[in-house]
């Protein structure tokens, strides 16, 4: 298992700064839960850990080694597939049944045998409850099994670290409660390292060890769950209560 380490992370748009100087420890095999309003950064700072967005300044390592400043970007690639995602939307190929969606990835970094891959496969597609569905198109199934999927390619190439962007986002109480379910699950299976990006509270405690609130692109509060419920910062109350009064202007 290895942790992230998230150091000045600077982040702007034209005139508008998304993140303020950022710093952060995610410790190895801990889950934590990235929260906050839309539009403070968390979906940002998702695609900078990932690599898929670069930093105005600052430094992400994965483990020891840094990718935010690596000369290679063989290199960089090589920390990337350290790293799984679910993302928000789970980014399917609508042309490739759910079976290559999954498949692909290690098609793609190569190295892997025919028989390595269909086994990989049925193991991950067993893990979220989708043997039989592997022949479907992403087109002929809801979005639950969407992100089931989405899980399962997460952890088709044996990641450190795992991602969640927004897990339940467009899923109904019932389902949503499935895919935190599966977020257990995973965690058990495979002690990964985890990254929820989230905006539901209370729904998300149940799967992460500690609490990290963004607001106006810095760390308003960082702790465990009750030190989150307890914190005496009105932006955090607000947040947790979700009133309309306080400083948080809704959008």
């Amino acid at each position: 298992m290895i942790g992230v380490k998230i150091r000045n992370i600077q982040k702007t748009f034209g005139s508008q700064v998304v993140l303020r100087d950022i710093s952060l420890d995610i410790e190895a095999g801990e889950m934590i839960a990235i929260v906050g309003p839309s539009g403070t950064g968390k979906s940002v700072m998702l695609k900078i850990i990932t690599g898929l967005m670069s930093p105005d300044s600052g430094e992400v390592y994965i483990g020891d080694e840094c990718m935010t400043v690596l000369a290679s970007g063989a290199r960089r690639q090589h920390l990337a597939e350290r790293l799984g995602v679910l993302f928000q939307g789970a980014a399917l190929l609508d042309s490739m049944t759910l079976y290559d969606n999954l498949a692909f990835p290690l098609r793609y970094r190569g190295g892997f045998s025919r028989k390595e891959i269909q086994r990989r496969c049925f193991k991950c597609l067993g893990e979220v409850g989708l043997i039989g569905y592997e022949n479907a198109l992403p087109g002929e199934v809801s979005i639950g099994i969407k992100k089931r999927l989405g899980i399962a390619r997460a952890l088709i190439t044996e990641p450190d670290v795992i991602l969640f962007d927004e897990p339940n986002t467009g899923l109904d109480p019932e389902a949503g409660q499935e895919i935190y379910d599966l977020i257990k699950h995973t965690k058990k299976i495979s002690g990964c390292t985890g990254i929820v990006i989230s905006h539901e509270i209370p729904e998300v405690f149940q799967v992460c060890d500690r609490v990290v609130m963004l607001y106006q692109g810095m760390v308003e509060a960082s702790g465990s769950i009750d030190e989150f419920l307890g914190s005496k910062s009105e932006v955090v109350q607000q947040f947790v209560k979700g009133s309309v009064e306080g400083p948080i202007e809704i959008q």
